[in-house]
């Protein structure tokens, strides 16, 4: 949606506020969420599922709109801000009319946590033409069933727009600040590092009025707050995501209205996976990586499959948008890691962010879209793509002619069976272990604790797996239990038991009470556990196949400051889920209810325990 049809759009709910009102009076919205992609699906068939449990399957319908139809509006500045999401909706029908609804507009995971912290809260809207269509079956029917068309009443709330109440994100609050605060400022080294070993990266170049990685305070112009769009390098796209400034603790910079006190639930854990198309020649032979060399290759230092140690040749590098949350936990786990500064001179940066070599003469690379001097080696280039989907169409058409590069490339998403649908059991495409660590399954060996294969694992090491590869016992199709998929009985061992490093906790957050939510929440996680296992449940979860443990273990949480050292959020004092904690040290819990309460600890790529 443009700014000028948001305009339109509060011109128009001016003019019906007469009807609007009586359209939706009996209807009690329980959420109106925002953000995270890796979660989308799964918060949407639990929030389903609890529907259907409370108020019975014949009371509880769904639907899915087209993909980034739905937006997410930010009135703070002028013009507005607008960002394109994917919007799920549940709704509960009583007597004949609708009762309550429940809704999630997918989008990056830092735009969600800035239209859910920022004050006043981003509106939920669309246009009528979205609203009224069929719905779209973003999610498989065969999950939750077919999508029923939107009620007249339900599409007036969203005509009108609706502020976001419940935020999904893929990393802590502290984390998705820190990473705003770093795309919306000057490129190079923030004062705090001082000293120090500093990279050039404490800022990333969106946005020259502000210091390098500093988040800027109150009173100030608006150019302080807005940075420039990120733009996609995909064929003719026109996606973009947005840099704007927000707080999660004391008054929102650009109203300097107080923010509420929320509260933060723990999802579930999600794995990171790189996967690449392998059937051009430059990949095909690539199994394992190193986190030394996915960083060679993402930051641009050697844009080639050598950078992997096999024969040059040219190869397509893909990026996710510095405002993805994929892109922060991958980042602050894999790439360039947690800062280790101390404001006198000591500390530094343990690895190389992806987003080094961007700039080109002090000019950011934007759209990303070719070597263009991005890369300081190799015979390939780096491309930008905005949201999953793109970065999911990259790899799959990155062996086509022109438009696209006719090599092998290689990009990286949150595991899901929905995100790994389009690659499912095809051996022109895999996924890497790291360090030898499988992300998905135990290994890809004849025995696992004396059984065979995972029964959901492909045949051949690094394929996708997907329905064809579901046990019989699924008749190929979900619903399916983890305990079907894997011998072991629980979803993604190596990030269960710590091995696997490239993960992030996905979170759900509110203002007030947290009741409801919670519901929403346990739904999602028994959903783990019976019917699509995406992710870890973050806590024990009895589902009717079985009773999954949950995960346990945590990552050491710590304060997280900006780049002139200012505390973002409060701090961590032996509690497990308070401050910042991607990139922490992965701390193992001897029982699923006694966890290490250590905090202020990171993970160096070597296992190395640093202090920040």
């Amino acid at each position: 949606m443009s700014r000028i049809n948001s305009i339109f759009a509060v011109l128009l709910l001016t003019a019906v506020v007469c009807i609007v009102p009586q359209a939706h009076a009996a209807i009690t919205i329980e959420a109106s969420a925002a953000g995270s992609s890796g979660a989308w699906q799964a918060f949407g068939v639990g929030t389903y599922n609890y529907c259907v449990k409370t108020y019975g399957a014949g009371n509880c319908f769904h639907w899915t709109s087209s993909s980034n139809n739905v937006f997410l509006t930010d009135t703070r500045v002028t013009p507005v801000n607008n960002d394109g999401g994917t919007l799920w909706v549940v709704w509960e029908v009583a007597s004949g009319n609708v009762a309550k609804m429940w809704s999630d507009d997918k989008i990056d995971s830092t735009i969600g946590n800035r239209c859910f912290f920022a004050q006043p809260q981003c509106t939920v809207d669309a246009t009528a033409a979205t609203l009224t269509a069929s719905g779209s079956s973003q999610i498989s029917a065969s999950i939750w069933g077919a999508d029923t068309n939107l009620p007249a009443p339900i599409q007036a709330i969203f005509e009108a727009g609706t502020p976001v109440t419940v935020l999904l994100s893929d990393t802590r609050p502290e984390d998705a600040a820190f990473e705003d605060c770093r795309v919306n400022s000057a490129l190079g080294n923030g004062p705090y590092g001082a000293g120090g070993h500093q990279d050039g990266m404490d800022g990333m170049g969106y946005n020259s009025s502000n210091q390098p990685g500093v988040c800027p305070g109150s009173g100030l112009p608006q150019g302080n707050y807005v940075g420039a769009s990120i733009k996609s390098g995909y064929p003719a796209s026109t996606a973009t995501a947005n840099p704007l400034s927000f707080n999660i603790t004391g008054n929102d910079p650009i109203s300097g209205t107080k923010i509420p006190a929320y509260t933060v639930i723990e999802l579930g854990a999600q794995a990171i996976m790189f996967f690449f198309e392998r059937d051009k020649g430059q990949l095909t032979n690539l199994a394992n990586v190193s986190p030394e060399q996915l960083q060679q290759a993402f930051s641009g230092t050697n844009c080639d499959a050598s950078a992997f140690g096999l024969p040059a040749g040219s190869i397509g590098i893909f990026l996710r948008e510095p405002l993805s949350g994929t892109m922060t936990g991958v980042e602050l786990t894999t790439f360039r890691g947690q800062t280790t500064y101390d404001g006198a001179g000591h500390g530094g940066v343990l690895g190389i962010s992806q987003e080094a070599n961007v700039a080109v003469g002090g000019v950011v690379s934007n759209p990303l879209s070719a070597q263009s001097g991005t890369c300081l080696a190799g015979l390939g280039g780096r491309y930008r793509g905005i949201g999953a989907g793109e970065i999911d169409n990259w790899v799959l058409n990155s062996g086509k002619a022109s438009p696209f590069l006719g090599t092998d490339g290689i990009g990286y998403q949150f595991f899901s069976f929905g995100n790994v649908s389009k690659f499912a059991n095809n051996p022109a495409y895999g996924y890497a272990t790291i360090n030898g660590v499988d992300p998905i399954f135990a290994s890809y060996g004849p025995q696992y604790n004396g059984a065979a294969y995972d029964p959901g694992q492909p045949a051949t090491a690094g394929t996708m797996p997907g329905a064809s590869t579901l046990p019989a016992s699924c008749g190929g199709a979900f619903p399916c239990s983890e305990k079907a998929i894997w011998a072991g009985g629980l979803s993604l061992p190596h990030v269960r038991d710590g091995s696997y490093k490239a993960w992030t906790v996905a979170r759900v957050a509110t203002y007030g009470s947290t009741t409801n939510l919670k519901n929403l929440v346990k739904g999602a996680q028994v959903s783990f556990v019976d019917d699509v296992p995406d992710m870890v449940p973050a806590v024990k979860t009895v589902g009717t196949s079985e009773t999954d443990p949950g995960l346990t273990l945590l990552r050491s949480h710590f304060q997280q400051f900006d780049g002139a050292g200012t505390l973002l959020g409060v701090a961590p004092v032996n509690k497990t889920d308070e401050g910042a904690d991607t990139g922490g040290l992965i701390l193992l819990c001897p029982t699923s209810l006694t966890c290490p309460t250590t905090t202020q600890d990171l993970a160096g790529f070597q296992g190395v325990q640093v202090k920040p």
